[in-house]
Parts: C-alpha cells; sequence; structure tokens
C-alpha cells in the first residue's frame, strides 16, 4: 500500500500542473560549471563530448595550480573563463585554461567550504561571488574579490541572526555546501550543530543578492500555526536545534521550485526532548523559490535518532515512467534506500509502504513505530552486519574483538535504535549515499551513485556535563578521558577519516586554532566552551605529545550533571577503521547505475582501492568514505575522484574503467568539466589531505586534464 501522499493546495497544484510545459533549458545550461554541481538542478553533467570513450586514454595533464598548505574540499566555478577556487586560506580567480593566478582575496571563506555561488545582473555589469566565511554570508566582487560594501554590513550578512535564538549564543551556523541564486535571491541553508542537546534550527533563508536583506525564512522547526508544529513537542521551536539543510539544493529554475533536503534534529542520537515524528528534519522539502512557501513534502525518516541526514541532496531529471515522461526528482539516503517523485506533485513513481521497526528500549525515548520503505526499487546498500560478515582482511584480533562487539549489541535490523549496550546501524550514519556522489544524466532518466559501506555500533553513554569551575579541579588526563577519548582513541589515534588523529598535531594545527576549534566546535567536532583558557592549553600540550601521554580514566568521583533529564546521554560515531580496511564485507564503495524510467539497477561496480591494501596486492575493495566524488559526461564517461588518490574515467553503459591518473593528494571536489576555445577540460581538486585516510598528506593542487593539442 502507497503510504506516500504529498500535502498540496489544490489551487496550487493546478497553478504549477499549468507550468508543465515549461521552456527548455538554455542550449548551455549543462556546457559550463557555472553552478555548484554543474548546474542549479544539481545535476553534476556535462553536455560536453569532446572527450570521450573513444579518446579518454590520451588525456593530459593541462596545468596544476598549487592551493597553499590548507586542506579543503571546495569544487571550483568557471565563468568566461574565469575559475574561482579556495587557495592560499581565500579565494582565488584562475585562468581556466591555464591556471595562471588572476588575484587572490585573503581570509574570506571558511576552510572547509565546499564552494561558491555566482550572480550577475542582467547586463553583467555587477557580478558577485557568494561565499560564507563563518558565521557570515559575504558577497565579493568577481573580478577582485573585493568585498561589496553595499552588501549587508559592508560585504556581510551575520547568519546568526533571525534564527529566534541570542546570536551571540550560536557558534556555528553556516552550511559550508553553498547556497542557490535564484533570480536576485541567494537560498541558503544552516549547518547548526546537531551533536549537541541544544543550538538554534537549521532554517532555510534567502536573501536579496543586491542588499543582503532577507527575504523568506521556512522553519525546519516548524513554530505555532504552521504545518508540521504538531510533529514536534510544543516548545520545540524555541529549544531544540538542527533539522539542518545542510547538503546541496536543486532548483527547478522554470518552476521557481527548490528541492532542499534536511537531516536530524539535535540530539542526533537521542530524541526524548523531541517526541514525536519531527517534521520537517531528514526530509526533502519543496518550496516556491520566491517565497519559501512549501509546496510538498516527503520525510524518508522519522524522529531520526541514527544522524541518518539526506546527505546527497537532490536530482532533477526526466524519465519515461507508466508511459509519460515526467520530470522527476531522485532522492537517495545514507540509510540505503532511492525514492523518485514527480516533481511537481510530489507523488512518488515508486511504491512507498509503512513497515513497523523495533522499539527504543532507552528510558524516555520513544523512536517512531513505523517507517517509509520504498517497495519497489531495492535497498542500494547492505542494511544487516553480523559476524559472519566480517572483513576477510580484518586480523584474528580484530575479528575477535569486531566478532564480540557484533554479539553484545542490539542487532535488528536498519532502524535498530541507540542503546546502552551499543546497536548494530548499517550501512551506517557515514554510509550510503553521502554528499557529492550522485549524478545524473537529465534527458536519459540515468542516476549514477557511489555507494558506501560503513557499519557503526553507536552507543549511548552518561553525557557529562562540567562546569568552568569543575574544569578547573580536573587533571588535563581527565579532561582528555571525559571529553575526547570516545571519538580520537585513549592514545590519540583517531578514526581516520571521520575522526582525525592527534598525532604530531601540533605540526599542523597551531594554539589559536586549537582553542577557537575546541571552543566552538567544527564539522563533527562537539563545542567545549566551558573549557577555562589555562585548561585548553595544558590539553594542547598533552595532546600534541600523543600517543607518548598516557590518558587516565575519568576519576570515579567526578560528577555526571546533566543539563536535564531529557538531555542525559551522548553517543560516538563508533567508525570501524583500520589499515585492514573496514568491518563488513568488501567492497566498501561502490559505483552504480540506476535506470530510473524502469527503476532498474544497470550495473554496480567496486569503487577505487585502500591504499594499505594495494600495497599488500590487494584490489577492488572500493575507496573508504569517498565524497564529492563523480560527474558525468556527454561523452559517454564518468569521471570520479576516490581518496586512494585515484581520479579515473568510466564507461556509462558498463561501468569499465577505461581510464585513470594518480592524484598528488586525497580528492576535495566534484570533478568539473567545461570549455575554453573549443576545448575541454576536467578538473580535479586534489585538496583533502588532512582529511586523508591514514593521515597521508600531499601536495594540494587542482589538477585540470585534456586531450593534448586542443584537439576537437
Amino acid at each position: 500500500m502507497v503510504i506516500f501522499r504529498s500535502v498540496l493546495g489544490l489551487a496550487v497544484l493546478l497553478v504549477l500542473t499549468g507550468c508543465s510545459d515549461k521552456p527548455e533549458p538554455k542550449k548551455d545550461y549543462w556546457s559550463n560549471w557555472a553552478s555548484y554541481a554543474g548546474s542549479p538542478d544539481s545535476a553534476q553533467y556535462s553536455s560536453l563530448s569532446q572527450i570521450n570513450r573513444e579518446n579518454v586514454t590520451q588525456l593530459e595533464v593541462a596545468w596544476t595550480f598549487d592551493t597553499g598548505p590548507s586542506a579543503h574540499r571546495a569544487t571550483p566555478l568557471v565563468i568566461d573563463e574565469v575559475m574561482y577556487v579556495v587557495a592560499n586560506n581565500g579565494v582565488a580567480a584562475l585562468r581556466a585554461d591555464q591556471g595562471t593566478l588572476l588575484w587572490h582575496a585573503p581570509d574570506v571563506v571558511s576552510q572547509n567550504a565546499r564552494g561558491f555561488a555566482y550572480w550577475q545582473n542582467e547586463n553583467a555589469t555587477d557580478r558577485r561571488l557568494l561565499v560564507v566565511k563563518e558565521p557570515y554570508l559575504l558577497a565579493l566582487r568577481a573580478d577582485t574579490g573585493a568585498l561589496i560594501p553595499s552588501f549587508g554590513n559592508q560585504g556581510r550578512v551575520d547568519l546568526r541572526e533571525h534564527l529566534n535564538r541570542a546570536p551571540e549564543s550560536i557558534g556555528r551556523v553556516a552550511t559550508m555546501t553553498p547556497g542557490r541564486v535564484f533570480e536576485n535571491l541567494i537560498i541558503m541553508g544552516s549547518a547548526v550543530g546537531d551533536d549537541t542537546y541544544a543550538g538554534a534550527p537549521g532554517d532555510i533563508r534567502a536573501y536579496d543578492i543586491g542588499s543582503g536583506e532577507l527575504v523568506w525564512t521556512f522553519h525546519t522547526i516548524p513554530h505555532p500555526g504552521e504545518f508540521g508544529y504538531d510533529t514536534w513537542p510544543p516548545d520545540a521551536w524555541q529549544t531544540i536545534g538542527a533539522a539542518n539543510a545542510w547538503s546541496n539544493m536543486a532548483v527547478d529554475e522554470a518552476r521557481g521550485i527548490v528541492y532542499v533536503p534536511t537531516g536530524a534534529p539535535s540530539y542526533h542520537f537521542y530524541g526524548a526532548n523531541r517526541k514525536g515524528d519531527n517534521l520537517f528534519s531528514t526530509s526533502l522539502v519543496a518550496l516556491d523559490a520566491r517565497t519559501g512557501k512549501r509546496l510538498w513534502h516527503f520525510q524518508a525518516v522519522r524522529h531520526d535518532i541514527w544522524d541518518y541526514d539526506l546527505a546527497m541532496g537532490p536530482k532533477l531529471l526526466t524519465v519515461e515512467h507508466d508511459g509519460r515522461s515526467i520530470d522527476a526528482v531522485a532522492l537517495a539516503g545514507k540509510h540505503g534506500f532511492l525514492y523518485v517523485f514527480d516533481r511537481v506533485s510530489g507523488e512518488p513513481l515508486f511504491d512507498i509502504a509503512d513497515r513497523p521497526v523495533p522499539a527504543s528500549d532507552i528510558p524516555g525515548e520513544q523512536a517512531a513505530s513505523t517507517q517509509p520503505y520504498p517497495t519497489e526499487l531495492p535497498a542500494f546498500a547492505r542494511q544487516t552486519l553480523s559476524a559472519d560478515d566480517l572483513s576477510p582482511y580484518a586480523d584474528e584480533d580484530e575479528r575477535t574483538e569486531l566478532a564480540a562487539r557484533i554479539a553484545a549489541a542490539r542487532n535488528e535490523g536498519l532502524f535498530t535504535p541507540p542503546s546502552f549496550r551499543g546497536s548494530v546501524s548499517a550501512p551506517g550514519s557515514r554510509g550510503g549515499a553521502q554528499h557529492g556522489n550522485g549524478a545524473v544524466i537529465p534527458g536519459q532518466g540515468l542516476f549514477y551513485m557511489a555507494v558506501i559501506e560503513s557499519p557503526t555500533i553507536p552507543r549511548l553513554e552518561p553525557r557529562l556535563e562540567f562546569s568552568a569551575a569543575r574544569y578547573l579541579t580536573m587533571s588535563v588526563d581527565e579532561i582528555y578521558a571525559s571529553s575526547c577519548a570516545s571519538c580520537h582513541g585513549r592514545d590519540g589515534s583517531g578514526e581516520p577519516p571521520v575522526f582525525p588523529s592527534l598525532h604530531q598535531l601540533s605540526a599542523r594545527v597551531t594554539p589559536e586554532e586549537f582553542r577557537d576549534t575546541v571552543s566552538k566546535g567544527r564539522g563533527r567536532m562537539t563545542a567545549y566552551p566551558n573549557l577555562p583558557a589555562a585548561k585548553l592549553t595544558a590539553l594542547y600540550d598533552y595532546v600534541s605529545d600523543l600517543p607518548g601521554s598516557a590518558s587516565a580514566a575519568v576519576a570515579a568521583d567526578t560528577p555526571v550533571t546533566y543539563v536535564s533529564e531529557l538531555e542525559p546521554f551522548r553517543s560516538g560515531y563508533h567508525h570501524f577503521f583500520s589499515d585492514n580496511g573496514l568491518v563488513g564485507p568488501p567492497p566498501w564503495s561502490r559505483l552504480m547505475a540506476w535506470d530510473l524510467n524502469s527503476g532498474t539497477i544497470l550495473w554496480d561496480k567496486p569503487y577505487g582501492d585502500v591504499i594499505p591494501l594495494v600495497e599488500r596486492g590487494i584490489t577492488n575493495t572500493g575507496s573508504l568514505f569517498p565524497t564529492n566524488s563523480l560527474s558525468v559526461t556527454a561523452g559517454g564517461l564518468i569521471f570520479s575522484t576516490t581518496n586512494d588518490r585515484k581520479i579515473r574515467a568510466w564507461h556509462t553503459a558498463t561501468g569499465e574503467v577505461l581510464w585513470s591518473a594518480d592524484l598528488p593528494a586525497d580528492p576535495g571536489g566534484i570533478p568539473a568539466s567545461y570549455p575554453i576555445n573549443g576545448r575541454q577540460f576536467i578538473v580535479a581538486t586534489a585538496t583533502r589531505g588532512d582529511l586523508s585516510a591514514y593521515g597521508r598528506r600531499g601536495n594540494y593542487a587542482y589538477v585540470a586534464y585534456a586531450l593534448p593539442g586542443g584537439e576537437k
């Protein structure tokens, strides 16, 4: 039985359906890489075909550009033969055919930014880059990189404002994924922390690109009187945070619809303080791009306590379904399910049914009793894990330890709730469909995606909260053991690339950067604002000496203090990681091709390798945790970059690897394709060394490839 029906007013439906004879996209819509993910529809597709299956083996390096010592993961934009990149702790403009520097604007972008948005007026006399420098949205002149004073406050808009919280109380807010430009608006998501119980809401907001004024807001945690308010406790809009729109949005420019994926609410592994389904968390929301009005929505995970954010983002394409040509939106989730909807009405093209799921055994928690399951489209990732599924490359000690952990944990399938004894989670919160790992051929109904297999066993533990005064009485090893060791390990080795190693930290992180990160948080890193400055300095010295330091257990008389009765627990991610790969059977990542006209899988291949295993002669295991990794072209090729430091070209019809080359560092952004003077270029972003598996650094650079001699 189909359970999903979009909630859409009849008048709105008639208006939108009346737009079905929409104008075709401009001829060059997919030929330039002028928007993040290639185009506003987030297709990660290029209509260029000069580089194709017959000549791809002739590709050679056209140019490289050194981005300096700071690792990042930004995908470039190419506008009028100028490429905009993150480099040397700022934004740089390059000649896109040569990789030579035109200008550099320092300190105007966050290090972890994934890219930029670009806007120009009708006669191109006003051309702007919209970038994020936490916690601000900045407008830069595209010809010089200078701030535009007429935008916001001297070129900056404070994204902490208008979130129904005191701005000074918000540590993190700005999503690292660039917003979407629609007409004269920049539509922005949020990335407030979902790893804390309180915090700001992850609202979706649109700003006027000329003035920086706020135009509209969509509340992902509904306010009184708004649709979905009854799926939360009455005061949730004032006390609960996150439900972030942190991933990539897609825009149907002809219809004026923006499709926004959201993530889990705070806290992401325990929700006793947010009883209910929690709309619009972990949902796909279709909004009127001009007003922010909700047109329809689909909630992929109710009352998300697994951190199953819709990380990949939606893809717009056209499919032939039941004898009709339908403009559709496809969405894949971390939990291994793929959904396809009519992008106007929100109706699913393949059935979705409610199924019962396990109940929580944690005091106060009320897990959802049912979850939506696709019944026609098969799951694309492993959703179970047993001791019989362990990696063949794990050594004996690892196998014994992992088998014991699995045996001791709750293990009741995909939606097993987190528990005190640990719960098996597969594909895992770092698995399934992840950011930047999907691409479509828009007019053919073909969808390509990289899939990650990363089972975890999250385990709820008492949440330790200390006041500044209490921290002063604690030894530094007690502070490390209580606040750091659960993620980074007792010896500081971490679980790269999710939890980086702290070994030799002082060689790559200054004391000031350390204090800022610990106090304010960053990415998955929880903020510890109560740590006094003196203890932060001592902690920096302590972790800089790891593994020489020996972390002690928390003293027996250390009190456990809860913020409230509804906020008592926390959990690390507990990813399994070693030189032998991951816990489950390989491949740990795969590249898949779907025909969404029929809903069938065309092929499924291992996606890269693991460097330490390759050194032992073991290949076809799949790379570990690839993200921002692929795009597809009209030349019949998929270009991918994986953290075995390779760029590859795959045959779209068969999945055969036709060409590959080494990269100087781990990749950070989506491979981009663009034309200049009749020559097609492919650029790879090899800039993610600080986040690389096994802590292997490299020479961070953008690397552009082309056919020799400007072949046409």
